[in-house]
């Protein structure tokens, strides 16, 4: 997939491109309708998007929690999931803020020849959200490019949206989030060194740092399952601030443990599924009484004989 940071960089791309428009937070099952129509014969399938989130420019403390708060894991969901061939992710600034939906259309245009637009039926862009689907239609008629507007996803007579898969992961509903996105919910990032604690009790694990715009499920323990050197691992994983340890975290890790795993993962980019709730994060007395349950979380692990992701 290309992935373009301007506008300008389009120039290099010699096709036309019908792109799916918005934020896409999570790519659930609304976005993936929207992105899929995206679908004009000799045209790349790209998404136009922006970072940071636009509230984080207009409305800081109205900015929500992210599902996918790394761009890098929000790709992959798109190539894998929609077949995605280009990502356009424009830094969203104050000057940009003030373009109108015109400014917006012949800024693509002036780089790019636009074969269609595909959007959510709200959605809004353009200065002070001025432009709409309607006017996406009547511009697309005029300049002679396809507009496709999707109706809104619904499920159980709800609306699917990033707010409502923040809310079901906020309450530790974590089936109905899978069920929300059409995919498991990820946490991704790049694996640190720790403190080497984990391997001491005889457990090493892949320490993975989170953002703090990350929306997260409650602090636990979880089986979670991963990609790694092709194969699928399932795993045991910590998420949390580790209040066992003499130096608890100030902000959430997520530590994973694959059984039977020997490879070094520090510097590795993954991207962790969490499948399954297992237990409430915990403080132990000793790091004895620690590495017993951590034990017992493997053993249970094990034990299920999970059917791995495909």
């Amino acid at each position: 997939m290309i992935i373009c940071r301007t506008l300008e960089e389009l120039r290099s791309v010699p096709q036309p491109i019908h792109w799916a428009m918005g934020y896409f937070d999570g790519v659930h099952l609304g976005h993936q309708s929207v992105i899929r129509s995206a679908n004009t014969p000799g045209a790349l399938r790209g998404v136009l998007t922006f970072e940071p989130h636009p509230l984080a420019v207009l409305r800081p403390d109205a900015q929500p929690k992210l599902l996918t708060p790394l761009l890098r894991q929000k790709a992959e969901l798109l190539e894998n999931l929609c077949g995605v061939e280009l990502l356009l992710a424009l830094k969203f600034t104050p000057e940009f803020a003030t373009w109108s939906p015109i400014d917006f259309l012949n800024g693509i245009e002036e780089v790019s020849r636009i074969a269609g637009i595909s959007v959510g039926e709200n959605w809004r862009f353009g200065r002070g959200g001025t432009g709409d689907a309607n006017l996406l239609k009547e511009e697309g008629a005029r300049r002679g490019f396809r507009v496709c507007v999707l109706p809104l996803k619904e499920d159980d007579g709800a609306t699917v949206s990033s707010r409502r898969v923040r809310a079901e992961l906020g309450n530790g509903n974590i089936m109905q989030v899978k069920r929300l996105l059409g995919h498991p919910f990820c946490i991704a990032g790049i694996v640190e060194h720790g403190q080497h604690l984990a391997r001491q009790l005889g457990f090493p694990t892949a320490n993975i740092p989170i953002p703090p715009i990350a929306a997260l499920p409650p602090y636990g323990v979880y089986h979670v399952t991963c990609r790694v050197q092709e194969q699928t691992l399932h795993g045991v994983a910590d998420l949390g601030l580790r209040p066992s340890i003499a130096a608890p975290c100030k902000s959430p890790r997520l530590e994973v443990h694959f059984p039977g795993l020997e490879s070094d993962l520090y510097g590795s980019f993954l991207t962790v599924q969490l499948e399954e709730y297992m237990r409430e994060e915990q403080q132990f007395p000793t790091l004895a009484a620690l590495r017993e349950q951590i034990a017992h979380d493997v053993a249970s692990l094990l034990s299920k004989k999970a059917e791995p992701i495909t």
